[in-house]
């Protein structure tokens, strides 16, 4: 019987539908709820040959097509996932009289003060990894597969090129630059912060010794803790940001120290962000990391058409606000002007801030440059000591390759970071040198920022910056704002 052709209109309800079941499990995953909705891609690769040409053929745009293959990839992985996430569930490291969940070694490490303790931690999780190794190799390869062998994508690489629309291999040259123009100032500050912090020199350091780093906790004694939920409503409230009482908005406050996410299940209606209690600076930074995603979803204009606030084929903008609003509450006019820090203090702060926002940078571009290479092959498993050779060179810390394959991003999210990053510096140097360096308190600054909001995903990153802020993508702001602070150890002496 031959099947019945579907209109576009029928195709874009059907995968927006899937969309939102999507993202609704997440979230009820997320917050420990069972959940028995099925998510599959009942469609086959001929549909979707079918609707391409659709797309193609009615002058839209492809983004159903990308969103349609995306689920249809996650259906053909989610076999082997769930066997990964079986065992990774049971995975657990001991370190000393601690049992740590695979899952919360992260969370862990960053609280982890003793070096002993996370080199033990490391080894752990070696082993770990080794034996989860073949798991996560099979759901690349699910992926991978299926993207060369049914579809004629040439590799992974090649397929995401052509879903964003950009040559990502010449962001690698951006990347490159990135890490030769701040790897003077950055080698000074880290191995300065290393050895205070993390009680080690920056040539024996690994991967988990810089988690330690970038949580800050050493710092949670400069946190007021009077700066609570309230404070951060009481904020946003005073630039008409309403958090109470939104009910297109749902916070989730849960544990201290937990991962932070931002789910959409959809933009504007239904918006929830997932935060630990704010018991210092990192929880801080993720709560308003997840907040500058949501309200740029809450502020996006309902009448755009769904693949203009529904899809997300390139999330470097979405990035670009949640990194500017974690910059902002660390950034010394905040933490005077909104916290109440002493400004001594709050030099200090945001100074080892923005040596954690340089090391974050630095990793991401140099995770970039590993991906573009090892995404260009058909064997991930064959780039492991590359990955390994790379982050020493760029961070200055040890990573052992057989740790590589989970910290690999889909999507090539970690171009959408890199390009995160330098976004947020473009808009925040806008917003300086139009308002001030307290434009975060600036009533027509925020009302400029909504305007933003308001275009959802009508640009991707640079056409962002050309249309709305006259400028282009470039470094050259980011590699400033870095390179300004350099830490040095009589500073450090006075608060650690």
């Amino acid at each position: 019987m031959k099947k019945e052709r579907r209109s576009y209109q029928q195709w874009l309800e059907q995968i927006y539908l899937l969309t939102k079941k999507r993202r609704l499990r997440d979230l009820n995953i997320q917050l420990g709820k069972p959940t028995t909705e099925a998510c599959t891609a009942s469609y086959e690769p001929s549909d979707l040959d079918e609707l391409k040409q659709l797309a193609i053929s009615s002058n839209h745009g492809l983004e159903v097509y990308y969103e349609a293959l995306d689920h249809f990839l996650r259906t053909k992985a989610e076999p082997f996932q769930a066997m990964l996430t079986t065992w990774m569930s049971g995975a657990k490291a001991y370190v000393r009289d601690s049992v740590i969940p695979f899952n919360d070694a992260i969370n862990w490490c960053q609280n982890a003060s003793d070096p002993d303790d996370r080199k033990t931690l490391a080894k752990e999780l070696l082993a770990l990894c080794r034996f989860l190794t073949q798991f996560s190799h099979a759901t690349w390869e699910a992926i991978l597969s299926t993207l060369i062998e049914t579809f004629g994508f040439k590799s992974y690489l090649h397929y995401n090129e052509e879903k964003r629309n950009m040559s990502i291999r010449d962001e690698a040259t951006v990347a490159q630059e990135f890490l030769e123009q701040t790897k003077d100032s950055y080698f000074d500050s880290i191995s300065a912060l290393t050895s205070k912090v993390a009680k080690l020199p920056l040539e024996e350091s690994s991967r988990y010794d810089a988690i330690y780093l970038l949580g800050l906790r050493y710092l949670d004694h400069l946190f007021p803790s009077e700066f609570n939920m309230a404070r951060v409503e009481k904020f946003f409230e005073s630039i008409e940001i309403p958090l109470r009482d939104n009910r297109n908005l749902k916070i989730h406050e849960l544990s201290s120290g937990r991962q932070s996410y931002c789910i959409p299940v959809e933009i504007p209606g239904e918006i929830h962000v997932i935060v630990g209690k704010i018991s210092g600076w990192l929880d801080l930074e993720s709560l308003f990391h997840e907040l500058g995603h949501a309200f740029s979803f809450l502020y996006t204009d309902p009448n755009l058409p769904v693949e203009k606030k529904d899809f997300f084929h390139s999330a470097a903008l979405p990035e670009s606000y949640a990194f500017l609003f974690q910059t902002m509450c660390m950034s010394k006019p905040f933490l005077v002007e909104i916290m109440g820090i002493d400004p001594e203090k709050a030099s200090i702060v945001s100074g080892i801030h923005r040596t954690k926002w340089t090391t974050l940078a630095r990793r991401y571009a140099a995770k970039l440059l590993v991906e573009i290479r090892n995404f260009d092959n058909v064997d991930l498993l064959e780039g492991k000591q590359y990955y390994s050779e790379v982050m020493k060179r760029e961070t200055g810390f040890s990573y052992q390759p057989d740790t590589y394959l989970f910290d690999l991003m889909p999507d090539f999210y970690t171009l959408d970071y890199f390009r995160g990053f330098v976004g947020a510096a473009i808009i925040e140097d806008f917003l300086n040198s139009n308002f001030g360096e307290k434009w975060f308190v600036n009533p027509e600054a925020c009302k400029l920022i909504k305007k933003w909001w308001s275009k959802g995903n009508s640009h991707e990153l640079s056409g962002f910056l050309e249309v709305e802020l006259k400028k282009p993508f470039d470094i050259k702001c980011f590699v400033e704002q870095l390179t300004e602070v350099n830490l040095q150890k009589e500073t450090l002496d006075r608060v650690l």
